[in-house]
C-alpha cells in the first residue's frame, strides 16, 4: 500500500528535529560564551564594600587585616570584625550601639537625637497630675525604704555553695578599689541608689552596669531637654556618657586597666548632670508637660526595678502551687494590660481590681501607668508574700522617678469572703479576672458577684462569664449573666506568662437594659 511509505516518512521528519535541536543544545553549551567586559556595576554588592574598604588606612580598634581574604577558610572572628566596618544602622539595643574614635568623633555630622516614638492613645486623661511634688524637695529628711542594687547584686552572695556575683573590672591600678560600690542620681531629689561593680556568675541574673545605663537611657529619653539627652545617650552617632560607659566595660573585659575609674568619672559626670538639671528645673518641666506615663518607662520601673528586686530572687516559690486546681499561678503581661487599659478607657479618678492578682504585677501597673486607685485580692500565700513585698517596694521606686501612682490596696483572703473586696466592688469601674484555670464552680460563684457590681462596670476575663451565643429566653430569664454584655477580643503573643499561642479574652460590662426590655416584653405578653 502506497500510503504506508509516505507515512513512514512523515514519522521520521517528524523525529529528525528533535533530536537535531537536543544536540544543538548540548553541543553549543561546551563551545564557550563570548568574551564579555564587566562593568563595575556588574559586581554584587559585598564586593563594591570590600572594595571601599581595603584602601581604608585610618586605624581602628579591630585588629582584622585589611587584605583580601579568601571566602571558606577565613576564621569567623574577622569576618565578622570586617562588617563592622561598613556602614550600616544601628541598633537601638544598648549593647550594641557604634563606638567611635575621637577623630572619627570630630568628623561626624551632627545629628539631631531621635526620641522615642508617641505612644498612641484613644484619649488623654485631662485629670491625671504625673508629678510627685514632695519628691522634689531638696530638703527633704524623710528617707522611704528601698531595695539597693547592692542588696541583691554583690561579692558575697552566694548560691548552691558558689559565688553568684563576681567582679566586673579585674584589671585595677595600683589604688583602685576592688568591687567599689558607687551612686547613682535618679531624677528627683528623693535619694540615690547604691550599685556595686559587679556581674553574675548566671548571664540571666540581675546584671546592675546594665541597669545603670539603662536608668540613664530613660532618663535621657523622657526627663531631659534634647541637647543634655545627646550628652547622655545618643545611639545615631555612638557618642553619649551611656556609649562611652559601653567601651569602658569592654575595655573591663579585655582586662585593660583603668577602665573601672574611667566608668565611674562617666557616672561621677552623669549625677553632675542630673542635680543641674534639677537645679534649673527642666526635669520637672518635661514631667509636667507628660500627658501620661510612657509604657516604656513603666515597664522598666515595675518590670525591671521592683519585681527584679523582690519578686525574680524568689520566684521559684510561686510555682509551688497544686495542679488542677483554683490555685494555679499565670501571669498577665504589660502588653496584655495595656490593650485593658484602652479598651475600658480606665482613668485616674476611677477604681480597678484584680482578682487573684498574684504577686500584684497587674496592679502596680494600673497604678503607675493610670494614676487610678488600685486593689488585688490573693490567696495564695507565697505570691501574696511576693505582691506585699512589691507592694513596699513600689512607692519608692515612683518616688525617685518622680512619678505619683494612684492608691495601691494588695490583700491576703479569698475574694469571694472577704468583705472589705465585697464592698469594693461596689464601686468598681473595672474588674480583671484571669480566670483561665478557675474551676467551673468559681467561675459560676463569680457570677452572682457581679450582681453587686454597679451599671457600666466592666469585667475583664480570659473565660467568658456570657458566651457570645447566649440569648434571653423564658427558661433563663433569671440567669445572672443576662444583666452583662460581652464582647470577644483577640490575644496575640506577649499577652500572658503561659503561652505565646494566639487566644481569645472577653469584655463584659454590667448593662441590665436588655434584660428590663425583655422582661417587661414577657410582663406585657402575661
Amino acid at each position: 500500500m502506497s500510503s504506508l511509505p509516505s507515512l513512514g516518512n512523515l514519522t521520521k521528519k517528524k523525529k529528525h528535529p528533535l533530536q537535531f535541536v537536543t544536540k544543538t543544545v548540548v553541543t553549543k553549551k561546551p563551545a564557550g560564551p563570548p568574551t564579555r567586559t564587566t562593568a563595575p556595576t556588574a559586581q554584587p554588592r559585598n564586593s563594591e564594600a570590600k572594595k571601599t574598604v581595603r584602601p581604608v588606612s585610618t586605624p581602628r580598634q579591630s585588629s582584622t587585616s585589611s587584605t583580601s581574604r579568601p571566602t571558606s577558610k577565613e576564621p569567623k572572628g574577622p569576618i565578622k570584625n570586617a562588617r563592622r566596618d561598613r556602614p550600616k544602622r544601628n541598633s537601638p539595643a544598648l549593647a550594641t550601639p557604634k563606638l567611635t574614635s575621637s577623630d572619627e568623633e570630630d568628623d561626624e555630622p551632627s545629628r539631631a537625637r531621635k526620641r522615642p516614638r508617641v505612644e498612641r492613645r484613644n484619649s488623654i486623661d485631662r485629670e491625671r497630675r504625673i508629678r510627685d511634688f514632695g519628691s522634689f524637695d531638696e530638703n527633704q529628711t524623710v528617707v522611704v525604704p528601698m531595695v539597693h542594687a547592692k542588696d541583691i547584686a554583690n561579692i558575697t552572695i552566694l548560691e548552691h555553695s558558689r559565688d553568684k556575683y563576681e567582679a566586673f573590672f579585674t584589671a585595677l591600678k595600683g589604688d583602685e578599689e576592688e568591687n567599689p560600690t558607687i551612686d547613682l542620681e535618679y531624677p528627683s531629689a528623693s535619694q540615690r541608689e547604691r550599685y556595686q561593680l559587679v556581674k553574675p556568675a548566671n548571664s540571666s541574673d540581675f546584671k546592675p552596669l546594665d541597669e545603670i545605663m539603662e536608668n540613664m537611657k530613660m532618663v535621657a529619653d523622657y526627663y531631659l531637654d534634647e541637647e543634655s539627652a545627646r550628652r547622655v545617650s545618643d545611639d545615631d552617632v555612638g557618642q553619649g556618657m551611656v556609649q562611652t560607659m559601653l567601651k569602658h566595660m569592654k575595655d573591663g573585659i579585655k582586662g585593660r586597666a583603668g577602665a573601672q575609674e574611667k566608668f565611674i568619672e562617666v557616672v561621677d559626670q552623669y549625677n553632675s548632670l542630673i542635680r543641674q538639671k534639677r537645679k534649673d528645673d527642666t526635669i520637672t518641666q518635661r514631667l509636667d508637660e507628660m500627658t501620661y506615663v510612657p509604657g516604656k518607662l513603666v515597664d522598666h520601673i515595675v518590670k525591671n526595678q521592683v519585681y527584679a528586686r523582690t519578686v525574680s530572687p524568689q520566684i521559684d516559690i510561686v510555682r509551688e502551687y497544686e495542679s488542677f486546681s483554683d490555685n494555679v499561678y499565670g501571669e498577665m503581661l504589660p502588653k496584655f494590660l495595656r490593650k485593658v487599659f484602652e479598651e475600658t478607657h480606665l482613668k485616674s479618678d476611677q477604681i480597678f481590681v484584680d482578682l487573684g492578682s498574684g504577686v500584684g504585677n497587674c496592679v502596680l501597673q494600673a497604678a503607675l501607668e493610670i494614676g487610678c486607685e488600685s486593689w488585688g485580692c490573693e490567696s495564695m500565700a507565697n505570691p501574696n508574700n511576693l505582691a506585699q513585698q512589691q507592694g513596699k517596694e513600689f512607692p519608692a521606686r515612683c518616688r525617685l522617678w518622680g512619678i505619683k501612682p494612684g492608691d495601691v490596696h494588695l490583700i491576703h483572703d479569698d475574694f469571694l469572703k472577704n468583705e472589705e473586696i465585697r464592698q469594693v466592688l461596689r464601686k468598681a469601674d473595672v474588674v480583671l479576672i484571669n480566670n483561665q484555670a478557675f474551676s467551673p464552680q468559681l467561675n459560676d460563684d463569680l457570677k452572682y458577684v457581679f450582681l453587686d457590681l454597679k451599671e457600666g462596670c466592666q469585667i475583664v476575663s480570659l473565660k467568658c462569664f456570657r458566651d457570645p451565643a447566649h440569648k434571653i429566653k423564658d427558661t433563663n430569664v433569671n440567669d445572672p449573666v443576662n444583666i452583662l454584655t460581652v464582647q470577644e477580643k483577640p490575644r496575640y503573643s506577649e499577652m500572658v506568662s503561659w503561652t505565646d499561642d494566639p487566644g481569645k479574652w472577653y469584655l463584659q460590662k454590667k448593662d441590665s437594659s436588655q434584660l428590663r426590655t425583655f422582661t417587661k416584653r414577657l410582663n406585657g405578653r402575661a
